[in-house]
């Protein structure tokens, strides 16, 4: 490589989250991933680096052997250069060492087998960096990584000064980084052809190479890209214009390894993508960092000025959301528990099995919220609560955990206890700072948290949504970085806000009277909300079931005993109300559950109440003693009663959400609130009893 010449390292990350739906992957390989490679199978001419996650792999090979046998054909000719990363896309950075090495092993061991390729460079999902990396990257076999220019922008130097790739270290252990071009990541393939000859042609003389690493995605899934790439011809005129190029070099990440020497040493500070920076901030402080780039490009700042404005740290998301944390959490204490268990017994096939389960309950999509983050998307979730799920139940199927057992511990990092408990049939979490509320209800039958219903919180995009009207269904080709569009008109209306966090055996007590009150948001009119309350708790095991005890003393305008007791399948709540002083009281006491199946308005998931309304509807039915959510499509029926009799009223759960389609309604899960009358005289106690139980169907 000469200085009148520029070396151009292009490629593509392919992955679709665990869990995702069939029939966007069979879409995502017809419309973006075989006609790119079949371009580039077209021109032999053109060499590019091309990162597929393990779990597309698997599903290529298994699915779409079409599409999987051309990509190995590319690869063995020398065309394309394969990176190896995590197997399951995890974040990296926030995994423990032993599963970092395991990830990466594992997918390096795929393409070797499947593919005959032993890769040399990673792909680092989402980019996600942290200084501790070098060394247990290097350590995995791993020579070289890319990240974003906005990384080195963070370290101070000039994004449009860098090319090749720079030596970093972690304990004296080095690692090449290469820095992925932003400009290029906003003009391919949305800008014109020329555009990016452009750009390039004034890098030539100043920089021994470019590189541009980016979403597989945006070659035909993002909105208008299919007909803007191929049916129009961008990516046929692209490789041409490359190859017509006397001064281009079409290389990749090993060639430039190879042939040019490190450009520098750097120490990159902990980050993202740029936008994953900013989707990570709170509202406010988004808010605030917008104003600041308005006030820099009031006074003449440029875009140079602007990638000093930075954002948040990645694993801020594990302090926004609780829910994610819980899931976090529960992965750390399995892969110590599975570690643990395999030094013990390595040849252990259900151990084994709980690996790879672990491993697959790493996947990223559900632990983050941006345009493509999925903690808001209840399937994504679920994959990864499955996942870990699966990992607890083979872990006790082997001996490696005991069962029916219970821990009171901090397993979640946030200063207070929880009560962990397991039985043959159900994992539990109990929470004693918020009222004893419930907010783990696995259901191992079907390795399925019923529980699983994330709360409806403030977003700095939900301004948005309140200033935008539906969308005129203009097609075009959309990116990530254009202003997205409600899916459907009165979102608004659902921008409300939840004071306490989802979850079940939530309860308090309301005035006396026939209001009804809200089953999604009644707390506003609770004169008493045991979530809102830390409770003294008790836990206790005997006779094969685990009973956990919190009580609320003396205070207006009740006194409370709430015995949980936990038997194989079935969760039980006694109440015992009472006056806390001589006078009478009249009033309501109300329990809700925050349930999530699989859907909220599909075939096959319905409440068993007059008429049978599905999931996601809204309904009130008086002097019941229960009622059954039934899901057929994965075959859970949750039977919930309870005496003495008493109102049910239920409804919906949705949150407001953004995607790269625009903003959309979310069914999160259902709230159902039992309601009793309750009238209490001097020195006397009431006892209300409800229950769960999971069933098979």
């Amino acid at each position: 490589m000469t200085h009148d010449r520029l070396a151009f390292c292009f490629g593509i990350h392919n992955h679709q989250p665990i869990g995702n739906f069939d029939h966007v992957l069979v879409e995502a390989t017809e419309r973006a991933y075989h006609p790119f490679l079949e371009r580039l199978h077209a021109r032999p001419e053109v060499r590019l680096v091309v990162h597929c996650t393990g779990s597309l792999l698997e599903w290529l090979r298994e699915r779409a052997p079409r599409t999987f046998d051309l990509l190995a054909a590319l690869a063995g000719g020398g065309q394309v250069e394969l990176l190896t990363g995590g197997f399951y896309e995890p974040i990296l950075a926030v995994l423990p060492d032993h599963d970092k090495f395991g990830q990466i092993e594992r997918l390096t061991a795929f393409l070797k087998t499947h593919l005959g390729i032993r890769p040399r460079g990673m792909w680092l999902a989402e980019r996600v960096w942290e200084p501790h990396l070098p060394r247990v990257l290097a350590e995995a076999g791993v020579e070289y990584v890319l990240v974003d220019d906005s990384h080195f922008a963070l370290a101070g130097l000039d994004p449009d000064t860098l090319g090749g790739y720079y030596l970093t270290e972690d304990q004296g252990v080095r690692l090449r980084v290469f820095p992925i071009s932003q400009r290029l990541r906003y003009l391919i393939p949305f800008a014109g052809v020329e555009a990016s000859l452009e750009y390039l042609a004034a890098r030539r003389g100043r920089v021994p190479a470019v590189t541009m690493v980016d979403d597989g995605e945006k070659f035909g899934v993002w909105p208008g890209t299919h007909a803007h790439v191929y049916e129009k011809g961008w990516l046929d005129r692209f490789f041409d214009r490359l190859l017509a190029t006397e001064w281009l070099d079409l290389v990749t990440l090993s060639d430039i390894v190879d042939r040019v020497e490190a450009t520098d040493r750097v120490y990159l500070p902990t980050a993202s993508y740029r936008e994953m920076g900013e989707w990570v901030l709170p509202p406010a402080a988004r808010r605030r960092l917008e104003r600041a780039k308005d006030a820099l490009e009031r006074l003449g700042g440029d875009a140079e000025h602007a990638e000093l404005l930075r954002g948040g740290f990645w694993r801020n998301f594990l302090a926004r959301y609780p829910e994610v944390a819980d899931t976090y959490w529960k992965m750390l204490r399995l892969s110590g528990a599975v570690r643990g268990a395999l030094a013990r017994a390595p040849h252990d096939s259900r151990l084994r099995e709980a690996q790879i389960a672990l491993w697959r309950g790493q996947a990223n999509d559900a632990y983050w919220h941006g345009v493509f983050g999925g903690c808001y998307l209840p399937h994504l979730r679920r994959a990864v609560k499955s996942a870990l799920l699966e990992c607890e139940r083979c872990l006790a199927e082997s001996g490696a955990l005991p069962t029916p057992a219970w821990t009171r511990e901090d397993g979640n990092g946030d200063g207070r206890e929880e009560v962990y408990v397991r039985t043959r049939d159900l994992t539990l979490t109990f929470n004693p700072a918020l009222g004893g509320a419930l907010t783990e209800l696995g259901y191992l039958a079907r390795d399925l948290d019923v529980g699983d219903v994330l709360a409806r919180r403030p977003e700095a995009y939900h301004a948005q949504v309140r200033a935008q009207g539906p969308r005129n269904g203009a097609a075009g080709v959309k990116t990530i970085h254009d202003a997205p569009a409600p899916k459907e008109a009165g979102l608004e209306a659902l921008l409300t806000y939840d004071e306490v966090r989802r979850g079940s055996l939530l309860d308090g007590w309301f005035d006396a009277g026939t209001t009804p009150l809200d089953p999604v948001s009644p707390w506003e009119r609770a004169r008493l909300a045991l979530a809102a309350e830390p409770l003294t708790c008790t836990v206790s095991a005997t006779g094969g079931a685990i009973a956990v005890t919190f009580t609320r003393g003396a205070g207006a305008p009740v006194s409370v005993e709430k015995a949980v007791t936990i038997r194989d399948a079935t969760v039980e709540v006694r109440y015992r109300l009472a006056t806390p002083d001589a006078t009478p009281l009249a009033g309501r006491w109300a329990v809700q559950w925050n349930l999530a199946l699989t859907a909220g308005d599909a075939p096959g998931r319905y409440l068993t109440a007059t008429g049978r309304p599905s999931l996601g509807s809204t309904g009130r039915e008086r002097d019941l003693a229960g009622v059954a959510l039934v899901d057929e499509w994965i075959g859970v029926r949750a039977r919930l009663a309870w005496a003495p009799v008493a109102e049910l009223a239920w409804g919906p759960v949705q949150t407001v959400s953004v995607s790269e389609a625009g903003f959309e309604r979310i069914y999160q899960g259902t709230a159902l609130l039992v309601v009793w009358p309750v009238g209490l005289h001097a020195g006397e106690t009431r006892e209300l009893v409800a229950s769960i139980t999971l069933e098979r169907l």
